[in-house]
């Protein structure tokens, strides 16, 4: 049994000992470790730019029956770049009669509202604003 130093003590430490979702998990990446490295930089380096969608934006779209096309996202990705571009954190940005709050360095939609303007909605909490078409 190995032993460490604590504040003025000795505490026992158990040996640590693997687990066998650790052992599956490495197994099923296993395959993907035989693709060229470049190819795997590029496709993790494309996830990492595209936006993200929490939980609850996911959930708002899904019950407000908004769509978004690869179009929509890439113009949203344009408009988190422009806002982390100027040092934003939290943005609104507006589109095609939608409203969408997003933390910009994690690149996370927080939120998603249809027909913002006719709501009547009060955004808070953020530090800049984009426009796009």
């Amino acid at each position: 049994m190995r032993t460490n130093f604590h504040l003025g003590g000795l505490r026992p430490q158990a040996p640590i000992q693997p687990s066998q979702p650790h052992k599956a998990a490495f197994k099923e990446t296993a395959p993907e470790a035989s693709a060229p490295f470049k190819q795997l930089l590029e496709r993790e380096i494309k996830r990492s730019d595209s936006v993200q969608f929490s939980h609850h934006a996911s959930k708002r779209i899904e019950e407000r029956g908004m769509t978004l096309t690869p179009e929509v996202l890439k113009k949203i990705n344009e408009a988190v770049d422009q806002a982390a571009a100027k040092g934003s954190k939290q943005s609104l940005v507006l589109m095609n009669n939608a409203a969408y709050i997003v933390n910009v360095p994690s690149r996370t939609i927080i939120t998603a509202l249809d027909k913002p303007f006719q709501q009547g909605h009060l955004f808070t909490a953020i530090d800049s604003a984009v426009c796009i078409e």
